[in-house]
């Protein structure tokens, strides 16, 4: 493996809070990290809601960029850029950063986020795990989506996973025992368990018909899981504000379908008669295996066929227009935070 430091580059914030060597006292020493990637377990937009909130609302420093070029293919990818009448401007690389933000009460904490890598995985992981020794990072929590047949009439799910029972115990409404398609995030959590490092992880879980719209109430459960496994305060009005428009959406849609009001309907009855109490998946019964990543998705495609008519097919989909939504689903672990589900208004 080549020198994995040399993967990102200390930017002049990150060079000044840092002076005197990573093995110096520093007042980055012994924080809390959040980690989210755009891409794998990007269910109703997460990773860029989160991001853009966090950066958007909060006071923040770059510390370290990471090697795009060398990260990401840019064919599966492409950026963005604009052209004016006769000219090209404004291109818009991909941007895996590692920032020092405030909360709304001042408090420090450590934001790594942007897409996922697509290649050099344990190279990046290793230069992760050496800015995480270095500044001595008591805890990272990591937070995604995936999409499951559940209705968004009914709370949002999680599951959660990683090695401070404290901040993750409880929590989960799904805890499966799957052999699944990885991402860098469960990569990461991995190694850092392996190097007897902190983690607390949070999977949400989206109604599988709006996994590929904003949905706001993912980002909302997702900072507030964060806030307190980290002892932070979070922003989530904006975002609150946004879920209840999409609410209002999505009831409007609902309301004027009959075939997607039975398709929601029937995800209601689903999830009420196997609630998280039963304590087990929502998705098969109580003799049945728990189904891996590909059976989920044919699990979905099976439930819509088996309706009076694709609810879909003519219909304009909930959240076309409008924003994504969570539900349960992560892996194994339970984390300090709120004693009940958080509130996605």
């Amino acid at each position: 493996m080549q020198d994995p430091t040399t993967l990102f580059t200390l930017e002049p914030a990150g060079r000044d809070l840092l002076s005197g060597g990573f093995d110096g006292a520093s007042a980055l020493r012994g924080l809390g990290m959040l980690a989210v990637f755009g891409g794998h377990l990007d269910a109703g937009h997460l990773s860029e809601q989160v991001r853009h909130t966090l950066l958007d609302s909060l006071d923040h420093k770059l510390l370290a960029s990471f090697d795009a070029d060398q990260l990401i293919d840019y064919r599966a990818r492409r950026p963005h850029i604009s052209f004016d009448g006769d000219r090209f401007l404004d291109y818009q690389s991909p941007r895996l950063e590692l920032h020092l933000v405030s909360d709304a009460l001042g408090r420090p904490f450590l934001l790594l986020s942007g897409p996922e890598p697509d290649y050099q995985w344990e190279r990046f992981v290793a230069a992760v795990l050496f800015l995480v020794d270095r500044l001595d990072v008591r805890l990272v929590t990591l937070v995604d989506a995936v999409p499951m047949p559940v209705p968004h009439t009914r709370p949002l799910g999680v599951t959660t996973h990683g090695n401070r029972e404290e901040a993750v115990a409880g929590l989960s409404t799904w805890s499966p025992q799957a052999r699944m398609v990885s991402g860098v995030a469960q990569l990461l959590e991995l190694r850092l368990d392996e190097h007897r490092r902190g983690t607390a992880g949070y999977t949400l879980h989206v109604p599988h018909y709006l996994a590929d719209a904003a949905y706001p109430q993912a980002a909302v459960a997702a900072l507030e899981y964060v806030g307190a496994a980290l002892g932070l305060m979070l922003p989530t009005d904006e975002l609150r504000e946004r879920g209840r428009e999409v609410d209002r959406e999505l009831d409007r849609q609902t309301g004027s379908s009959r075939e997607i009001t039975a398709m929601v309907e029937g995800l209601e009855r689903n999830f009420d008669q196997h609630s998280p109490g039963a304590g087990r998946s929502l998705l098969v019964g109580p003799d049945e295996q728990v189904p891996d990543a590909e059976e989920l998705g044919a699990a979905v495609e099976e439930y819509l066929q088996s309706q009076p008519r694709h609810a879909l097919d003519d219909e304009p989909r909930p959240g076309a227009a409008a924003d994504g939504g969570p539900e349960d689903t992560a892996g194994p672990g339970e984390a300090a935070g709120p004693a009940t589900q958080p509130d996605a208004d």
